[in-house]
């Protein structure tokens, strides 16, 4: 028990630190999200977005039985703030393990690390994907279910029988160059080759134990506030979702332009934008700072416009930091407002 709680701990996902907020865009339901997700992807959340904050698409019927929908995605979120260069296996295998977590309302107490039921069933039916495989995975075209039972497989196999191991590769791919995947791996776990990888997880898989951590918590109520989405919002919220696919150099999409016309400042659009165009003229970046003065993001184009060089960059960056100083809880980039 103390193996996986050391994990837990160490992946500081009960730490009590305040989190940055997430824009969530809701969809109505699955068939609408795969308007704008490849066909293998229910929900869908990236850490590091266009508009400088993390962003989770799902579909708004994702409630009772696909419950852990929203927990997966919710912790690829959180864990992104906590261990930024993460490969698609370990990735998909720590949302996975999270996802099984169990509330009981009533007795304020939960657990977690029980496998979910439908990827029992699949490891049960089929052999998981050999490792070298799953290293190999970087796309979205090769994430298939298996991929993602063999993800959580892999993960929970370390955190029961690796445990400290574990916490250190995390660690280690933070601190090698972005892509250092396989030189953290090797580093941390010299003897666990491929083969002896592949090895140990069936083993583990038919013979080995498992625990379920166990843990209380405090249920509150948040205040929700609603306002009608304005045609600007819409089709900002759409650009979006087709930016976190596209290719660099890919024209904007059309959804981008609307949104625009629609609202010459609207600060999503502009962020978006700028993902596309590596640009945004000074006059527009303080008109979006004009009109949303308390959001570091907008004095983030300012900046960015004047190529960080001169008085309007200084000034711009002296109000985004004083803003995130204000608000702890805000998402920013790691060392943004370090003195410049």
């Amino acid at each position: 028990m103390e193996h996986l709680r050391q994990v837990i701990l160490g992946f500081g996902l009960d730490s009590g630190r305040p989190e940055g907020r997430s824009l969530v865009i809701a969809l109505r339901d699955s068939e609408e999200v795969g308007v704008f997700l490849p066909s293998q992807f229910i929900a869908f959340a990236f850490g590091s977005s266009a508009i400088r904050q993390p962003v989770i698409v799902l579909p708004a019927d994702a409630q009772d039985d696909n419950a852990p929908v929203i927990t997966h995605e919710l912790t690829h979120v959180i864990s992104f703030n906590v261990f930024r260069n993460q490969p698609a296996w370990f990735a998909e295998g720590l949302a996975n393990f999270f996802a099984s977590v169990n509330l009981d309302p009533d007795s304020a107490s939960g657990d977690v690390g029980k496998p979910l039921d439908y990827i029992g069933e699949r490891l049960r039916s089929t052999p998981p994907t050999p490792s070298a495989t799953m290293f190999a995975c970087t796309q979205p075209a090769c994430m298939d279910d298996m991929f993602y039972a063999t993800a959580w497989a892999m993960f929970s196999f370390l955190a029961n029988t690796y445990p400290q191991e574990l916490m250190r590769y995390a660690q280690r791919l933070d601190e090698l160059p972005a892509g250092s995947h396989a030189q953290a791996w090797t580093e941390v776990f010299p003897a666990l080759v491929p083969e002896k990888l592949d090895h140990e997880l069936r083993k583990w898989l038919a013979y080995g134990k498992h625990m379920v951590w166990k843990f209380n918590v405090k249920l509150q109520e948040w205040p929700i506030t609603e306002r009608p989405l304005r045609d600007a919002d819409v089709f900002a919220a759409r650009a979006l979702m087709r930016q976190a696919f596209a290719k660099d150099g890919a024209e904007p999409p059309s959804e981008l332009v609307a949104a625009l016309a629609a609202d010459p400042t609207h600060l999503i659009a502009h962020l978006v934008s700028v993902w596309y165009k590596k640009s945004i003229g000074f006059d527009d970046a303080r008109r979006v700072a004009d009109t949303y003065p308390d959001d570091w993001r907008a004095w983030w184009l300012v900046g960015f416009a004047v190529n960080w060089e001169g008085e309007s960059a200084r000034l711009a960056w002296e109000k985004g930091c004083a803003i995130l100083d204000k608000s702890p809880s805000v998402w920013a980039p790691p060392h943004w407002c370090t003195k410049r």
